[in-house]
């Protein structure tokens, strides 16, 4: 079998038959010996199939079909891959690439056409239809730009790990390189990028040529590709608002790589690598309808299980508390230390070493919780409802009201807050949850809650908690407080049973709460994942408040916004 070298050694005649032979797979233009270097290992990726008219997601929805996303044909990205053949490199006798080209045609040689659906009439071209099915190639090249370094490129692969911000603030095309014997992805810099119509052999007016922009350019005047024989090259154009590239509206259509080592004059004489053709094809997507039903997990309660050792597994404080011998990814919030516990979701308030009490030396406090999941995409919002302590014959002990107050020692208060951190310290969350608690072995226990028995795990989760997949810290993000009650956190009685008026820790509590309910935390945008909030309750008595035993019930309401 004779190769094409040694076909031409043997004369003349047989030159001649490999002309022809030449000529035969080759478009009918001069052969140069550009022409038998070919780039090779090509391909074309694109963002999406979909037909130029169809941009909408599974809804018909345009809002969410992002630019360079697969359900958008209209604004799309395209990703050119190839090796070069000749070698441009230091070592070599060629000049750098300093320009590509990429023109788009219905046929993969001889004269181009812009591929396209639409349809003229006397030289017009008809609007993109979504209607009608219809649309034609069109590059958009409003403000081109290169993308700056290669935090959205897998250096290894050379494959986008995300892609620039749709308002064409990153820029919108990349050019790679990985020369022979690199083990890595390279950004080539230097690089612009401008769009053309480069359609032949017809006319807009015989309405054989659609005259749209089917031809992309990018230049490199200064610097350029100097690459080995076999160097790879990946072009990436992102599909943004403002540049992009529509598909056609049907069928096949076919790409012509060129590259030159000139960023002017391109044509035969800078020619560095034989011109070559990728295709692709235009193909609906596959929509797949289904329905997610709304859903709420919303969970009140006395005791978070989070803070419940595990260690023992059927003997552990959360088998006795829930039943469970290992922590889920979002357990809710439980209504006592023991299973079936007679008293669910009662709180004592007051001095344990006098039944409970209130007093006047000290300010009093007790806790609760709870946890809110909810799949409503505009967030949600939850709500306290209830009245203040009243004893049986209706005397009560004062609600702070909604203007926050710091616990004062001999005045009637009632009032409530979150242990989640302050506005002012988390502008961006997290809100976490404080589990820490105040207490004075030798005036009783300030904080008395139904976990007290829980020793040593107020200040943080469970051991084995933070391994959980999915888990993120208790938190109430992206739920904010609302600053009347976001400062529950911290000392209640200072030093020696005193304390100063205008501390950090306030509470309220709204008197009509019982017919409309307050609302404590609220969010619009984001979806509610597993949050949790931790409240504090406190109560101050006068020297005259009346004997009795106080009661009150507070309900917590949850509104998600779907």
């Amino acid at each position: 079998m004779y190769t094409l070298k040694s076909i031409a050694r043997r004369g003349t005649l047989l030159a001649t038959a490999a002309a022809l032979a030449v000529a035969a797979v080759l478009p009918s233009t001069a052969v140069f010996a550009d022409a038998l270097n070919p780039l090779t290992n090509r391909s074309l990726t694109l963002s999406s199939s979909s037909p130029g008219w169809n941009f909408t997601d599974g809804s018909g929805n345009p809002t969410y079909a992002m630019p360079n996303s697969g359900a958008n044909g209209k604004k799309t990205g395209n990703t050119f891959a190839f090796n070069v053949s000749t070698d441009s490199s230091a070592t070599g006798t060629n000049e750098p690439v300093k320009a590509f080209t990429f023109q788009y045609c219905t046929t993969s040689a001889g004269n181009c056409r812009a591929p396209g659906n639409n349809g003229q009439s006397g030289g017009l071209r008809n609007p993109d239809s979504v209607s009608s099915k219809t649309s034609d190639l069109n590059i958009v090249t409003t403000t081109p730009s290169e993308v700056s370094g290669l935090s959205l490129i897998n250096t290894t692969t050379g494959i986008p790990t995300g892609i620039p911000n749709r308002n064409d603030s990153q820029g919108n095309f990349i050019v790679l390189k990985k020369d022979v014997g690199d083990s890595a992805w390279t950004q080539s810099t230097g690089w612009d990028m401008t769009s053309t119509n480069a359609e032949s052999g017809g006319s807009i007016a015989a309405d054989t040529e659609t005259g749209a922009l089917n031809n992309i350019i990018i230049t490199n005047p200064l610097g350029g590709l100097a690459l080995k024989a076999g160097g790879a090259v990946k072009v990436i154009f992102f599909g943004t608002d403002g540049n992009y590239i529509t598909n056609p509206g049907a069928g096949a259509f076919f790409v012509k790589i060129n590259d030159y080592n000139d960023d002017s004059t391109m044509d035969d004489t800078t020619l560095v690598d034989g011109g070559v053709t990728v295709a692709n094809v235009m193909n609906l997507s596959i929509e797949i309808q289904t329905k997610v039903l709304e859903t709420m997990d919303f969970s009140v309660g006395v005791v978070d299980p989070y803070t419940l050792d595990s260690t023992g597994g059927a003997t552990s404080q959360l088998f006795d508390a829930s039943g469970k011998i290992k922590h889920g990814q979002c357990d809710p919030i439980l209504p006592g230390m023991t299973t079936g516990t007679t008293t669910p979701n009662v709180l004592q308030m007051g001095d344990q070493n006098a039944e409970n009490s209130l007093s006047t030396a000290a300010t009093y406090s007790t806790h609760s919780y709870w946890r809110l999941s909810s799949n409503s995409s505009a967030g949600a919002t939850v709500y306290y409802s209830g009245v203040t302590l009243k004893n049986t014959v209706g005397d009560e002990i004062a609600p702070i009201g909604t203007t926050p107050s710091a616990p004062l020692r001999g005045t009637p208060q009632f009032g409530l807050a979150l242990t989640n951190g302050k506005n002012a310290d988390n502008a961006t969350g997290p809100y976490a949850v404080d589990y820490t608690k105040e207490t004075d072995v030798s005036k009783g226990v300030f904080e008395n809650g139904v976990d007290n028995l829980v020793a040593g795990k107020h200040a943080s989760v469970a051991a084995d908690v933070a391994s959980l997949t999915g888990y993120h810290d208790a938190q109430l993000y992206p739920l904010v407080p609302e600053p009347a009650y976001d400062q529950g956190a911290g000392v209640v009685n200072g030093d020696a049973g005193q304390y100063t008026v205008g501390g950090s820790t306030e509470f309220a509590f709204d008197p009509t709460s019982n017919l409309i309910p307050t609302p404590i935390a609220t969010e619009n945008n984001l979806v509610v994942d597993c949050v949790t909030a931790r409240v504090r309750y406190i109560a101050n008595i006068a020297a005259t408040t009346p004997a009795g035993i106080y009661t009150t019930k507070i309900n917590w309401i949850a509104a998600p916004q779907y």
